[in-house]
């Protein structure tokens, strides 16, 4: 990228604004700070006339990094959504995760020089809940991800004190299932919303991957399903009590 860039007699300020980012973003991408996505690969192609080349690399870059197939993709339509509906069945979803949590849940099968890197990952996809304005997050779990002590007991009340949090902020809203709901998804799922696009969806696989659902009839059938699941699940108020309840007894 860099090399292109230099033979075109391009600062990274003045390629900014040719592919739709700052110079800033350039430079943090050229220094492996941050890691470049679909939108930023096709532009690079189509201004640097090397069609596919950027974007031929994103699977291979995720590979490094060591994403489960499906995910990169996944990544940025998370960052576009305005609203983010989440069904999880076994453990708290990655954009709610403290730092000590997702290195515990990312560590199974992992090379520990990958961990790290995969760490860094999910907590930079947790800025999206930071942005002046942030998608509107609703977020279904089952009673027993609450229940399940992640690595030791500190860290799942940590874990939980987070949550916690969470809950104050107006466009998060947490909703856990109870364990007896006479309900029975197939398995974890995400409905994206968009101001100007159709829906999209993602379903979880074994191994941590997944697949992105673009627009049509099986998005649809994710949304009423979570719905449906919603409509078993606790209140808002009677899940944050659950939750507290069980951070206070660690």
């Amino acid at each position: 990228m860099r090399r292109l860039r230099d033979a075109a007699g391009l600062s990274q300020e003045a390629l900014g604004p040719k592919v739709g980012y700052t110079g800033k973003f350039i430079g943090l991408v050229e220094s492996k700070k941050r890691r470049p996505n679909k939108k930023l690969s096709v532009a690079m192609d189509h201004v640097f006339t090397v069609p596919k080349f950027f974007e031929a690399l994103l699977p291979r870059i995720a590979e490094e990094v060591g994403l489960p197939p499906g995910f990169w993709e996944y990544i940025e339509e998370e960052n576009n959504a305005s609203r983010i509906k989440m069904y999880n069945q076994n453990y708290i979803p990655g954009l709610l995760q403290t730092e000590a949590y997702a290195r515990e849940v990312l560590r199974a099968g992992k090379r520990a020089d990958r961990i790290e890197e995969l760490v860094a990952t999910r907590l930079e996809r947790q800025e999206i809940l930071r942005r002046e304005s942030p998608p509107n997050l609703v977020v279904l779990l089952e009673e027993g991800v609450l229940r399940k002590t992640v690595r030791d007991r500190e860290t799942t009340k940590q874990q939980l004190a987070h949550l916690l949090k969470l809950l104050q902020e107006p466009n998060v809203a947490i909703y856990v299932v109870p364990s007896d709901a006479p309900i029975y998804p197939e398995s974890s799922f995400t409905v994206l919303s968009f101001h100007d696009e159709p829906d999209m969806g993602y379903e979880e696989s074994v191994g941590g991957g997944g697949r992105l659902i673009q627009a049509g009839t099986q998005v649809t059938d994710l949304a009423v399903g979570f719905e449906l699941i919603r409509e078993r699940a606790m209140t808002v108020a009677d899940s944050e009590t659950l939750i507290r309840t069980l951070m206070e007894s660690l």
